[in-house]
Formats: C-alpha cells, sequence, structure tokens
C-alpha cells in the first residue's frame, strides 16, 4: 500500500533526454559540423493529475495582468464607495469578510506556486546532473583517447572566447512584467516595511483618543485588509513573472548543456544514453515534516474546499444570529485565524524551498569544479551578487528569523491565544475584532516579508543561473577546439598520405 507523503518528502528521479550528434560533412574543406537545430530545450513537466493541472491553470491565471488590475480596480471602488458608507458597521464587516476570504484563496494559490516551483527546478536541476553525469564520462573518456599531455597541449593552446550573457528573459518580458519587478524592489524594501510600522503605531497612538472603541479598531482592520489584498495579487503576479523569465534562463542553459552533450557524442563515438540521476529529499525534524504535510493540505483544492464548506455553514447560522454584526465577522474571523497562521507557514516553506534549490546549485557547482579540474580548464570567472547593503543586511537578517520553523509554533500559538480570547468574550463584535485586528496586522507584515525574500532569492538565482550558463560555454568552446583540430590533423595526414 502507497502512503501519501507531501512533495518535500519524496525522492526524484530524473533523466536529460539523450542528444544523438547529427553530422553534416562539407565535402569541400573536409570537415564536419554537429547540427544543432534540433536540440532539446527545458520543458516543463505537467503534473499526471488532472485536478492539479486544473489548479495550476487558475493560479497561473490569478497571477496574470488582468486578475491583478481588476482587483486594484476593486480596491479603488471600495475607497470611493466607502465616502457614502464609511459610517456603516455592516459596510466595514462585509468589506473585512472579502479581504478575508480573498487573502485565504490566495494563501492557497501562493502555497501552490511555492509546491510549483520547487517541483519544477528540483525537475531541473535533476536533468541538468543527469547530463553532467554523461559529460564527465564522455570527457573521461576523451582524455583518455588524447593522454595527459595531449589535453595539456589543447589547454595551453585553448583561445578563451568572450562569454556571452544569460539573457535571463529580460528581452521576452512585458512592459507590465518589468513594472512589477521593479516595483517589487519598493514593496519589499526595509524602508517600506518600516513604514507600515509607523502607520500601526501612529493608529495605536490614537487609540486613546477614540476611546479603544471597536469603530477605532476597524479602521485599522479596514486598512489593513486593504493593503493585505494589494500584497497577496501583487506577489501571486510577481511569482508569475519570476517564473517565466526563469524557464527562459533554464531553457538557454538545458539548449547549451544538449549542445555540448552532442559535440561529446560526436568527438568521443558514444552512444550511452543519460542516466538517471535521483534527488533525495532533505532530513527535517518531525515538526518540520507535519509542516508540510499542512502546506500540501494549504496547495491543494482541500484548503479551498474546507473553506466553501465552512461559508455553507455560516450562511445557514444566518438567521440564528438575525444577520447582525458579530454574524457578519464570523466568516471573516475564521478565514482571517486560518490565514494568520497559514502565513506563518508560507513564510517557512518560502526559505525552505530556495534553501533546498540552493543546495542543488551548490552540488551542481561542486561537479562542475571537479570537471574542470579534471580537464585542468580554469574556471570562468563567475558573476557574485553585490555587497549587501545596511537594509539589505537588516532584510536578510528579518527574512532568516521570520522562516524559522520556532515561528511556525509563535503563529500557531498566537492563532490559539486569539480564539481563547474571542471565546471568553462570547465571540461579541469586539471579541471578534481581537481575532481581526492583530491577525490582520501581523499577516500584511509577513506578506511584505515574502516579497523581500522572494526578491533575495530571485537575485541570488540569477548569479547562479549565470555562472552555470558561463560554465557550459567554456566547456563546450574547449570541446569544439579540440573536436576541430583533431579533424585538421586528421585531413593533413590524409593529404601527406596522398
Amino acid at each position: 500500500m502507497r502512503f501519501y507523503k507531501p512533495i518535500f518528502c519524496c525522492e526524484f528521479e530524473g533523466a536529460a533526454e539523450t542528444q544523438q550528434a547529427v553530422v553534416e560533412q562539407d565535402t569541400k574543406l573536409g570537415t564536419a559540423t554537429v547540427s544543432v537545430e534540433s536540440v532539446s530545450g527545458y520543458k516543463v513537466k505537467e503534473s499526471p493529475r488532472v485536478v492539479d493541472r486544473w489548479l495550476d491553470a487558475v493560479v497561473h491565471v490569478a497571477g496574470s495582468p488582468p486578475v491583478f488590475l481588476v482587483i486594484i480596480g476593486g480596491l479603488l471602488v471600495w475607497a470611493l464607495m466607502g465616502i457614502r458608507f464609511a459610517n456603516s458597521d455592516v459596510w466595514i464587516a462585509v468589506i473585512s469578510d472579502v479581504q478575508a476570504i480573498l487573502c485565504y484563496v490566495f494563501d492557497s494559490f501562493l502555497m501552490r506556486q511555492l509546491l510549483r516551483e520547487y517541483s519544477e527546478q528540483r525537475s531541473a536541476m535533476a536533468e541538468i546532473k543527469s547530463r553532467c553525469n554523461s559529460h564527465d564520462r564522455m570527457l573521461a573518456k576523451v582524455k583518455e583517447t588524447l593522454g595527459s599531455e595531449g589535453i595539456r597541449r589543447y589547454v595551453e593552446g585553448y583561445n578563451s572566447e568572450p562569454l556571452r550573457p544569460l539573457d535571463h528573459g529580460f528581452r521576452t518580458q512585458s512592459r507590465f512584467a518589468r513594472l512589477i519587478i521593479l516595483s517589487a524592489k519598493m514593496f519589499g524594501h526595509i524602508t517600506t516595511v518600516g513604514l507600515y510600522w509607523v502607520g500601526i503605531f501612529v493608529w495605536l497612538g490614537f487609540g486613546h483618543q477614540f476611546h479603544w472603541s471597536d469603530r477605532w479598531q476597524l479602521y485599522i482592520n479596514d486598512a489593513t485588509s486593504a493593503l493585505m489584498v494589494l500584497v497577496f495579487a501583487f506577489l501571486a503576479c510577481l511569482r508569475e513573472c519570476y517564473a517565466d523569465y526563469t524557464n527562459t534562463c533554464v531553457d538557454e542553459i538545458f539548449r547549451l548543456d544538449a549542445t555540448l552533450e552532442k559535440e561529446l557524442r560526436h568527438l568521443g563515438q558514444d552512444e550511452l544514453p543519460n542516466i538517471p540521476e535521483t534527488i533525495m529529499p532533505p532530513k527535517e525534524s518531525y515538526l518540520q515534516v507535519v509542516i508540510y504535510y499542512y502546506a500540501d493540505v494549504i496547495g491543494t483544492l482541500v484548503g479551498i474546499i474546507v473553506l466553501l464548506l465552512v461559508i455553507i455553514a455560516w450562511a445557514a447560522a444566518g438567521p440564528a444570529f438575525h444577520f447582525n454584526n458579530t454574524w457578519w465577522l464570523l466568516i471573516g474571523t475564521y478565514a482571517g485565524l486560518v490565514g494568520l497562521f497559514d502565513s506563518f507557514v508560507l513564510r517557512n516553506v518560502q526559505g525552505k524551498v530556495h534553501q533546498y534549490i540552493r543546495r542543488q546549485i551548490s552540488d551542481l557547482e561542486e561537479a562542475d569544479n571537479v570537471l574542470f579540474a579534471g580537464l585542468s580548464l580554469p574556471i570562468p570567472a563567475t558573476d557574485t551578487t553585490k555587497q549587501a547593503s545596511l537594509t539589505q543586511r537588516v532584510s536578510r537578517s528579518m527574512d532568516a528569523v521570520s522562516s524559522h520553523l520556532l515561528m511556525v509554533v509563535a503563529g500557531f500559538m498566537l492563532t490559539i491565544g486569539c480564539i481563547i480570547t474571542s471565546s471568553a468574550m462570547n465571540w461579541s463584535l469586539t471579541g471578534q475584532l481581537i481575532s481581526n485586528v492583530p491577525p490582520s496586522i501581523i499577516e500584511t507584515f509577513f506578506m511584505l516579508i515574502l516579497i523581500t525574500g522572494q526578491n533575495d532569492a530571485e537575485a541570488q538565482a540569477r548569479v547562479d543561473l549565470s555562472n552555470i550558463y558561463y560554465r557550459r560555454q567554456r566547456l563546450l568552446s574547449f570541446v569544439k577546439h579540440v573536436r576541430s583540430t583533431e579533424e585538421q590533423m586528421q585531413v593533413l595526414d590524409m593529404e601527406d598520405a596522398a
């Protein structure tokens, strides 16, 4: 019997598509050229389950420009209508409910994006490593044929060509995507996070003047609700933009790697297929594994189905509450409390995803270094991230703390504390606001930190992908140099024999 496991606890096996060298002979010059027209690029593998494919399609639409613009328009309409209905408690409660439900749904979408990001990049790393193993085998055969002295002669006579920069998909990006990525620098900056907390403290400063009333609490609840919806929609759109150009980068690396494989197969007359590479799941604590199971629930339709059932139960309870303010806030309170805990889980899983991907890239870099050392080839100068400024160091420290496992535990205890407090107050309007306002403030803060973490991870990913691209360029140039020199020597030998 097969037991269900979350994606983070499953091993993965992937093999790069084997490339067969197609040689085009030039009878006049007596040379051969390896055709690169049919090299395999990067192909995103779809989920085998229809439901997952549908969910991925919905998530992609949710992160699209039209949906983002519709949400922006909705927030503007809400702000204008607030001029007319600002004094209505029901109006404020309804807006709070809409925000909580939207953010609950986007919680699932953002988690689904994280699961998809991990799955796609793990698959890409497995294929690159599979092809790297074949390169290692074929280069060892070439070295054995030429001998150490022959390899040294080729390395000494090797004229390094200038490295072409990796495009990163910038040329294929729309203006909207570039605007979103540029805006992410502002949203995820430590200054923006600081200004957010300044606004919270200003609101607290007016508490005494408003006698700490429900109305005073509803003001900040509405403000953070609007900001949270904006940040959720922005983050979903940002991740889709990042995914598009990351896939473009990986496709360029795959095509270059496949060309290198073809050249090596022609040079060494190798026809062995690429061997599958297995990536084992990282070992984690029991508590972290439990979080992974919960994350898989959030990132599937299960979380949405639970929300629909709760909404049905809430609607059925309306007559018993006489559709009063307390009833209106109930669904928002539920969605808000779940969203509060989910924000801690999202932050933790995001940190783990980036940590795992970085570990796979480090393993690939180590394998490449061994390959270059075996050929006595100098490793090309690598790109590096710019020296972090003070604000970046503060952001990264805050990023590391917020993604720690213990923060998820703290988030769970805070959620339980809100439930206990509201229950002690019989879930009155004030009691529900206690379970609405602090979660809303904290969740909005975590969403801003998610943008900060995403920006930092993508900056590192651009450097890592560029370095992989440069190393493969250098290997391809070396192999082409060896092949062309060997062919020229064969032509000279044939002429001398004639």
